[in-house]
């Protein structure tokens, strides 16, 4: 595995099996990129993230919704995030997930973009507490997420690391992925995708 990449490896789910599929894409996306022996042997820390058993020095994050799972594997703290947008969000979820200077911006963009913005958000807000590794134990309050640039900026004080995300393109339109590491800068190059 080349030291500062980010391989993000994305499979279709199998007979409706989310679970069993996560478990074959982890294990396919490790012999892709590593010489982690498999089947994976791993486990959760104490808010549910992740972490290989015998090779702590790799971090994994894998994610899936609806018909989808993802996975994303460094040398760095990771975390991933998929969404489909299926639905228009409601304005109790909108309250709930996003800062009121979040929201300001989610409603100065026109009506029609706004459901792909709320799921952008959404995406790199959870992919932000995976690579924590705290999940939803940290409030979506505690950090802000601006969206204005290019690409998606955090700030936090939750710890003294730089955390860096970008959105994704996902090869089906209707979903929405985004990538966090625990590292400053996180490029395109940085980012590998294959899909199974």
């Amino acid at each position: 595995m080349e030291s500062g990449m980010i391989y993000i490896y994305a499979m279709r789910i199998q007979n409706g099996d989310q679970h069993g599929t996560a478990e074959l894409l982890l294990n396919r996306s490790l012999e892709q990129c590593t010489d982690v022996q498999t089947p994976a042997r791993y486990h959760r820390n104490e808010h549910g993230k992740p972490y290989l058993t015998e090779t702590p020095e790799i971090y994994v994050n894998w994610s899936h919704s609806r018909d989808y799972v993802i996975c994303a594997i460094s040398d760095q703290e990771v975390g991933i995030d998929l969404q489909k947008m299926d639905r228009e969000p409601k304005e109790n979820l909108i309250r709930k997930a996003l800062t009121e200077e979040e929201q300001e911006f989610y409603r100065s963009v026109p009506e029609p973009e706004r459901q792909k913005l709320f799921y952008q958000y959404w995406s790199v807000k959870e992919s932000f507490l995976k690579a924590l590794g705290t999940g939803f134990y940290t409030s979506l309050h505690t950090f802000q997420v601006d969206m204005e640039e290019e690409q998606p900026r955090i700030s936090h004080h939750i710890n003294r690391k730089n955390y860096s995300c970008r959105l994704l393109t996902f090869r089906e339109p209707d979903y929405v992925a985004a990538v966090c590491v625990e590292n400053a800068t996180l490029e395109e190059e940085d980012i590998k995708i294959t899909y199974f």
